[in-house]
């Protein structure tokens, strides 16, 4: 063959390798993008539930939990117990064990307000953590998983706020900045995203030690598969 042939063959096996090499990255960012959408509209999401959560506005809080937690727990009661409440909690065996006090649902509806130690009315504060001492004013985005089939997620945030020392302990005003790792659990029910059943990782054999809220079937949400996508893909040059 002359060198001009060979030559030939040379830039044609570029090209075809070229257009394959292109072919791959098209296809592999393809299923990506699938979940972008997806990510975007939930990342909106979140960050109205966030706002709801640091405003306390209860009527958006309630209204984005899971209809099976709804049927279980009714506002009023979430409300009582500061949003920090899973839908069996009246299930819980540390609420029929000696000692072990459960508000009735008449008291429940019937002090709907909060006081302090001296009686005087408190506004009802979303509680993010078991620390009652932890204020959250902001939260950034750092990660959206979404399942294969886009029905269940997971987002990762930092919370940021104020978190100060139990002043009965203390006997002083202590008061410092903090930023805190915190994962919302979805799930699509109707079309529609919505905060998917919890468990207290606490109360749960075996169970993770973190300070939020896991499913409550977490064994097969870590048999899932998920689709990662970054803050910075869902909001570029933020």
């Amino acid at each position: 063959m002359s060198n001009k042939g060979k030559v030939s063959l040379v830039v044609l096996a570029c090209v075809i390798g070229s257009n394959l090499f292109l072919l791959q990255g098209e296809a592999s960012a393809a299923p990506k993008n699938a979940y972008l959408g997806e990510a975007k509209r939930l990342a909106a999401v979140e960050k109205q539930y966030v706002e709801d959560r640091v405003h306390g506005n209860w009527q958006g809080i309630y209204a984005i939990q899971h209809p099976d937690f709804k049927k279980k727990v009714s506002f009023e009661e979430f409300q009582f117990h500061d949003g920090r409440v899973v839908h069996n909690y009246r299930d819980d065996p540390i609420y029929h064990i000696s000692g072990g006090i459960m508000p009735s649902l008449a008291h429940v509806r019937s002090n709907p307000g909060k006081k302090d130690m001296l009686g005087n009315p408190q506004a009802r504060i979303f509680r993010w953590f078991p620390n009652p001492f932890i204020t959250i004013q902001s939260h950034t985005l750092k990660k959206i998983s979404l399942s294969e089939n886009k029905k269940f997620a997971m987002v990762e945030v930092e919370l940021k706020g104020r978190e100060k020392l139990n002043p009965a302990l203390v006997r002083d005003h202590i008061e410092f900045d903090t930023n805190k790792a915190h994962v919302d659990y979805w799930e699509k029910v109707g079309g529609e995203w919505r905060i998917a059943l919890l468990a207290d990782a606490s109360s749960i054999s075996g169970g993770s030690k973190v300070p939020y809220f896991i499913p409550n079937s977490n064994a097969a949400w870590e048999k899932m598969k998920f689709v990662e996508v970054s803050a910075d893909q869902i909001t570029p040059n933020r």
